[in-house]
């Protein structure tokens, strides 16, 4: 199994991993952007997107998944960044294959455990994945009707697709990713480290990452700097997409 991807520019890699119910399309316009100096990989992670669903659905395994991309397409010394779900992801396959990275950047996300707060949601969208959906417009005001936030509801929307003429479904594996909800708000590598430059890019507005995870971060991650994006929450690559990219290019240099 290779995960679908699209692929933008040429020259160093940068492979990029998008976050829980999120695709690839989620990043697209910030891969644009770097692609005038990149090879930029976008990625679907498993049981999201247009890549495989599977019964499972671990980081252990996802981190497996990117290191066959990378081998299936002979990417050398990538940099690899991750969003939220994509980050741990990220931060697991530095953790379980060193050798092969050349940095890390992890957006707003740290390696934790995590308060499990998208039960309620999950339990909504396991629902409605169950009904026959006719228009976007109805699964739009049912998650507006259970208050989920309008970013989100428009993030949720666009995971819709036609399967025929007369109904829409998610494209997440909504099934799987509900049974392993608890595993992926945790993380279980403390014992591993990697000693390769790590960046954390935070909103300052996003409660993510702490200042009392430093020292986690530290033990993991010995060569790491944490960078703050003002005014930007949790989705800082939309909250201040300037400021952001603003901050790859001097990563990235």
């Amino acid at each position: 199994m290779i995960l679908h991807s699209k692929v933008l520019g040429k020259g160093p890699v940068l492979i990029i991993l998008h976050g829980l119910f999120g695709s690839l399309d989620n990043w697209f316009h910030v891969g644009k952007v770097l692609s005038t100096n990149f090879q930029v990989h976008l990625l679907d992670q498993r049981n999201h997107g247009k890549s495989i669903h599977t019964k499972t659905h671990t980081y252990l395994e996802m981190a497996e998944d990117v290191l066959k991309y990378i081998e299936h397409y002979n990417l050398i010394k990538p940099t690899i960044l991750g969003h939220s779900m994509g980050g741990k992801t990220a931060m697991t396959f530095a953790l379980k294959y060193p050798e092969i990275l050349k940095k890390l950047i992890i957006i707003d996300i740290a390696p934790k455990t995590y308060k499990n707060t998208h039960g309620d949601l999950i339990n909504l969208l396991v629902t409605l994945n169950g009904e026959k959906i006719k228009s976007r417009k109805k699964v739009e005001q049912k998650l507006k009707n259970a208050n989920v936030d309008l970013p989100t509801v428009q993030f949720l929307s666009k995971n819709l697709y036609w399967i025929n003429d007369e109904e829409l479904k998610f494209r997440f594996n909504i099934d799987t990713l509900n049974k392993y909800n608890t595993e992926l708000m945790g993380f279980d590598f403390l014992n591993n480290c990697w000693s390769g430059q790590t960046i954390f890019i935070k909103g300052d507005q996003s409660n993510y990452i702490s200042s009392s995870d430093s020292e986690k971060i530290k033990l993991l991650f010995p060569n790491f700097e944490i960078i703050n994006i003002k005014n930007a929450g949790h989705w800082v690559h939309f909250d201040q997409r300037e400021g952001f990219l603003k901050t790859m290019e001097l990563i990235l240099i």
